[in-house]
């Protein structure tokens, strides 16, 4: 958020029409609306708050092909032919972005330099190979021993000619041409509700103005219609963190680590690195702490004199089968295009997908890798259950064992879930004497929540909607903030 310039753009403020609504103005949002721009196209972009401040505001975006494992777990559940598709979707987008830069002359320093995967371990040192004999073919990569720059590792394969960049840099300059342009974008504008007519959708904002439109794009990170083509069970949301610290080390590329913990590094501009990782299941109750501390200690590994200069999080949908969605979003909903579960890696991804987006509604062919209609969750038995499990925990489970509290057990600035004149709540101690008292109800699917102390969040069990301690939604797909009892 440091190079955030509010563009004090306006929001909905009455009825309007649309051919094409794109929902949500984060970096996939607004690539989807500069194609269309140059495509000129008729639409409207709105988002729930300003644009380019959700996931896409704290991502680390390196920008690059060296998606860590991803390419043999698509090889496992796809087969090597989609492997080498996804692998040639990645090449495309990260030419796209390179090329944008240059053709639109933005300044986002912007550096090639290479991404190295290291590993140690004798499992990873195996998977390093196999996922080399996937891409080796394609002459962008190497492989490398015994480590380089400051760091050591067995064996590591080198991706030449990716980049590092600065992605708020990047993001405004899109906005300024989108602006320039005079593309209709909207900020403070959540879409709080969809209706479908026959031919044409009404989408209520703020609960209060409708936008009628034929066509929409949901590109808002997690699909809010459900429980339409069982998303909720295909998707889940993990939470990753990172920390930017002064050092007088220099790194030559980027780094990502396979072995546990995993661990990414990259550099920040000449004086600061940031280190990220340590991604778990968002909503499960974890030591929050432990993660932060486990980046802080292998901070200090690598330089003692080091000094952290900032810690934050985010998350990512991650799909089961470990691929993206960009398609229609069901049978009953085709006329809505969704774009959603680029797993870690967005910046690549957004910019091929949005090509795509353009594609579909141009009736053009497209990469239909990332179609919505594959068969996931007989062949993702395991990890489906896993999510219907969770699911029935934050639905049914967790709601039953929920102990009462005493309101001065709580400490100041931190929120406790209690039981409080026979209801079910979440409990924020603001100051010694004010409380704020929310109903335990996630409004996306009525899961229960958790409080995280560290980030102070409430964190949803089930499909990763988290809201600040006042109960405003910070990242969905819940729309709406939680019911406040006091």
């Amino acid at each position: 958020m440091k190079d955030y310039i509010d563009k004090l753009l306006p929001n909905i403020t009455e009825d309007t029409k649309t051919p094409v609504l794109i929902i949500g103005g984060g970096l996939t949002g607004l690539m989807c609306a500069y194609f269309m721009m140059k495509k000129n196209m008729n639409f409207i972009l709105v988002d729930a708050r300003l644009l380019a401040t959700g996931v896409s505001a704290n991502t680390t975006a390196q920008l690059s092909i060296a998606h860590d494992r991803i390419y043999d777990d698509i090889r496992k559940k796809h087969g090597r032919k989609k492997a080498i598709s996804y692998l040639n979707a990645q090449i495309e987008g990260l030419e796209i972005i390179k090329k944008i830069i240059k053709d639109e002359n933005i300044k986002c320093d912007f550096k090639e330099e290479s991404t190295i995967l290291g590993a140690n371990e004798a499992k990873n040192l195996k998977l390093l190979k196999r996922q080399f004999d996937l891409i080796k073919d394609k002459k962008i990569s190497k492989l490398i021993y015994q480590g380089k720059d400051f760091l050591k590792f067995k064996k590591g394969i080198e991706f030449t000619n990716q980049a590092r960049f600065n992605p708020m840099k990047y993001m405004m300059s899109i906005i300024d041409i989108l602006i320039k342009n005079k593309v209709p974008l909207y900020e403070n504008s959540r879409v709080t509700k969809i209706n479908k007519g026959n031919n044409d959708y009404e989408v209520i904002i703020n609960d209060k103005y409708k936008i009628k439109t034929n066509k929409i794009i949901m590109a808002c990170h997690y699909p809010f219609l459900n429980p339409d083509n069982l998303y909720f069970a295909k998707i889940y949301q993990s939470s990753s963190y990172a920390i930017a610290f002064k050092t007088k080390l220099k790194l030559t590329a980027n780094y990502i680590f396979l072995d546990k913990p995993y661990y990414y590094l990259r550099t920040y501009d000449n004086k600061t690195l940031i280190i990220g990782g340590n991604d778990h299941y968002t909503g499960i109750d974890i030591d929050i702490k432990k993660c932060y501390e486990d980046l802080t200690n292998k901070i200090y590994e690598l330089d003692k004199n080091a000094k952290i200069v900032s810690k934050w999080f985010t998350e990512d949908c991650m799909v089961i089968d470990s691929l993206p969605f960009v398609d229609k979003y069901s049978r009953r909903h085709s006329n809505i295009i969704l774009v959603t579960g680029f797993q870690k890696w967005g910046f690549s991804n957004a910019h091929q997908a949005a090509l795509n987006v353009v594609n579909i509604l141009l009736g053009k062919k497209y990469n239909n890798l990332f179609k919505t209609n594959r068969w996931i969750l007989f062949k993702e038995f395991k990890n489906s259950m896993r999510m219907i499990a969770h699911s029935i925990n934050g639905l049914v489970l967790s709601k039953m064992f929920i102990k009462k509290h005493q309101l001065n057990d709580i400490k100041i600035g931190s929120g406790s879930v209690s039981r409080y004149k026979n209801t079910n709540v979440l409990i924020f101690r603001e100051s010694e004497d004010k409380f704020i008292i929310l109903k335990n109800f996630c409004t996306h699917m009525g899961c229960s929540l958790i409080w995280n102390d560290v980030d102070k969040v409430w964190e949803s069990k089930c499909h990763g909607s988290i809201f600040d301690r006042y109960g405003k939604v910070i990242y969905g797909p819940a729309l709406k903030d939680l019911e406040r009892l006091n």
